[in-house]
């Protein structure tokens, strides 16, 4: 690839290492039946050995939503660190009558994401498939809890090594931190440092956060749901509505 390009990704000019993905919302995504925020937080307090009704978490959500409507407290737009979760946990837990807020139970909360009905999108193995037999190294960098391994083992774990696999609770940071991607990196070290990329659904988090903090010689934003298509990109991101466009992507000679 060449250096600089007029949609925004900047790579070295020299062979690519390997290419890492975000989990959820990239390459897997999660669903239950109706598929709604009460009906996923009843799963996982069943989980958690938390007694609440769908009906009772729903009323707690709509609490919540009011006040957050009112001033009264702040929402934060796709928390990424445990404590940022756990905040949310806790005024569900205050509007449920929940006493038992320590961290224990906020974490074994936490750790019941990944125990929901997880899928694969359409395009997550074929485009992980090619992007091997092309011989790129392929690796995970995810915010999840450690109980998301086996699960993220079990659906592509023919295709991506354990080893590769990065897990913000695992090892105590949160992506865009430096750290988070450094290990990545250190998966696939080589001298000079590998030319990595990044593929995510979060713009901040996932792409830009590969090129500032982690150095990367790209990050990809999947922006699965076409909302932006205007958005002004820094340099080093592109962005990509499927990763069926991945493989040309990372093959093609872009234009300087």
């Amino acid at each position: 690839m060449t250096e600089g390009s007029k949609n925004g990704l900047s790579l070295v000019n020299r062979p690519l290492d390997a290419v890492f993905f975000d989990w959820d919302y990239t390459l897997a995504y999660t669903k239950t039946p109706e598929n709604t925020p009460a009906e996923r937080l009843a799963y996982m307090f069943k989980l958690a050995g938390l007694p609440y009704t769908q009906s009772e978490i729903e009323t707690a959500l709509q609490q919540y939503r009011q006040d957050v409507a009112a001033g009264k407290i702040s929402a934060m737009n796709q928390p990424q660190k445990r404590r940022e979760i756990a905040r949310f946990y806790g005024y569900l837990f205050d509007y449920l009558g929940e006493e038992d807020k320590s961290w224990s139970t906020m974490e074994r909360l936490y750790g019941t994401y990944a125990q929901l009905p997880t899928y694969l999108y359409e395009d997550a193995r074929p485009t992980l498939s090619l992007l091997r037999d092309q011989g790129y190294k392929l690796g995970i960098v995810s915010n999840h809890s450690a109980s998301a391994r086996p699960v993220m083992e079990r659906l592509v774990g023919d295709l991506v090594p354990s080893s590769n696999i990065i897990i913000s609770e695992e090892i105590g940071v949160h992506k865009p931190a430096r750290t988070i991607f450094r290990r990545a990196a250190a998966c696939v070290g080589s001298q000079p440092p590998p030319c990595l990329v990044l593929i995510g659904d979060n713009l901040r988090v996932d792409a830009i956060g590969a090129v500032e903090s982690g150095n990367f010689c790209g990050g990809i934003w999947l922006d699965r749901r076409g909302k932006g298509e205007n958005q002004s990109l820094p340099e080093g991101v592109v962005r990509i509505t499927s990763l069926k466009q991945l493989a040309p992507l990372l093959s093609k000679e872009l234009p300087s």
